[in-house]
């Protein structure tokens, strides 16, 4: 009896397939990779979903090393969104004249990456919606035809509406 692939092209890869995920490979990547088509990657996954025991292994290893990738891209973002410091070493080699010889100098300079505001609008828009959410300008002003808008997205805090009194 012949063996499927996915028991030839997935399961001996599934360390492959977890490095794969954890580097930001889609699944239509991996799947080319693996040498099998998107669509059936996408069917081992969706028959891990529902129960089948013969795909957990494979459900099991990508999501979680997708998991690892999301969250050092969630960190980057929250570091881009505040705002860092960083250290930057730099070498080089003078010339001492008075000892004729070549000297290596070292410099260390601590630098400041400023808080960046589109990053901050995407952490707060999908980390706290209920307190913040995109608002694109429906004004036509500014030679927009009817209609268009100017393509200006702003991020505006939703205030919470005061309760009624209480009879």
């Amino acid at each position: 009896m012949s063996r499927s692939k996915y028991e030839t092209h997935v399961l001996p890869f599934l360390d492959k397939i977890s490095e794969w995920a954890k580097q930001g490979a889609t699944g239509k990547e991996i799947a080319q990779k693996l040498g099998i088509a998107y669509s059936s990657f996408k069917l081992y996954l969706s028959k891990a979903e529902n129960g089948d025991e013969a795909y957990s292994a494979l459900s099991a290893c990508y999501r979680q090393a997708c998991v690892v990738a999301d969250d050092e891209v969630e960190a980057a973002l929250f570091k881009r969104a505040c705002g860092f410091e960083y250290e930057e070493v730099k070498t080089e080699e003078r010339f001492n004249p008075k000892t004729g010889q070549i000297i290596k100098v070292t410099t260390t300079t601590t630098k400041m990456v400023p808080p960046e505001p589109t990053s901050a609008m995407f952490w707060l828009a999908n980390r706290r919606r209920d307190r913040w959410q995109y608002r694109p300008d429906d004004s036509s002003s500014g030679g927009d035809a009817p209609g268009e808008t100017s393509g200006v997205i702003e991020l505006a805090a939703v205030m919470p509406q005061p309760e009624e009194a209480q009879a």
